[in-house]
């Protein structure tokens, strides 16, 4: 009876309530809540645990695979077959190794989608955490002496001190040379081909961890068919060669949704609901 007395009331309040004054603008959007169920998600779903523990799962058994067959190639780049290069395997860092989703929930906090002060705000405080199972793979691949090449388009300048931070505290294996950040050499941009290269030049890359299709291949500007192409033509790699990392938050597939990244964020977030299909 109570509940449904309130819900009368409710229904006479909305159908009392003042029209919006004449001329009035419409509020402006909140960009950051397009991340919230994605981000929420992430930093809280079982679902998503189970997906990254899954897939760096399949990516350990695969590893021993790859060990066992002297002519495994898990990279594009590989161009070298001999096979007595040491082994290897790519990884990305972002959302692959290391969580970032607590930059993500400040982001949201503020109204905001990425802020580059505040991202490296973030990245200086080296507070990142493990993504799971990849520490548990790091440690198996060092097990087996494979070395892990941490290829991520953080910033070299000044993003460097507080990357390798993160990486010694969570215990990932490092080298001299195993950390190739965008601008550590001139040549290194935001394509990760030329970078992909650079280690199969050295090492037999056994298997490539990421969690967008550029961390793979040049996908770069490609449009959502090109992409669809792109997936078509390595289909027989993912699961065996290359592994997915589910990454709901952002990507490149963001931009190949709605045509580009230009406007503002709140016209932005328009696009993604306009590229919505119903059907």
């Amino acid at each position: 009876m109570k509940r449904t007395l309130l819900i009368l009331l409710l229904s006479a309040a909305c159908a009392t309530a003042p029209p919006a004054p004449s001329g009035a603008t419409a509020p402006q959007c909140n960009p950051g809540h397009a991340l919230v169920n994605a981000t929420l998600w992430v930093q809280s779903a079982a679902e998503y645990r189970a997906s990254a523990l899954q897939t760096y799962a399949t990516a350990r058994r695969q590893l021993d695979t790859a060990l066992a067959d002297r002519s495994w190639s898990g990279a594009e780049e590989e161009q070298n077959e001999d096979s007595s290069q040491p082994p290897a395997v790519i990884l990305d860092l972002d959302e692959t190794t290391l969580d970032n989703v607590g930059y993500e929930a400040r982001a949201i906090k503020r109204g905001i989608t990425y802020d580059k002060p505040l991202w490296r705000e973030w990245v200086s405080e080296s507070a990142a955490d493990a993504v799971p199972g990849a520490s548990e793979f790091l440690a198996y691949a060092r097990s087996r002496g494979v070395t892990p090449f941490y290829i991520t388009n953080r910033d070299f300048d000044p993003e460097h001190p507080g990357t390798l931070r993160n990486l010694e505290r969570l215990g990932f294996p490092l080298t001299a040379d195993n950390l190739l950040m965008r601008g550590t050499r001139p040549e290194w941009k935001s394509d990760k081909s030329g970078r992909r290269a650079h280690v199969a030049s050295t090492h037999r890359v056994l298997l490539v961890i990421g969690d967008d299709l550029n961390d793979f291949t040049n996908a770069r500007d490609k449009s959502q068919a090109e992409r669809e192409a792109i997936m078509d033509r390595t289909a027989n790699w993912w699961g065996t060669r290359w592994f997915m990392l589910p990454n709901p938050m952002y990507g490149s597939w963001e931009s190949a949704a709605t045509g580009g990244g230009e406007g503002t964020p709140c016209e932005q977030l328009q696009r993604k609901v306009d590229a919505l299909r119903d059907r």
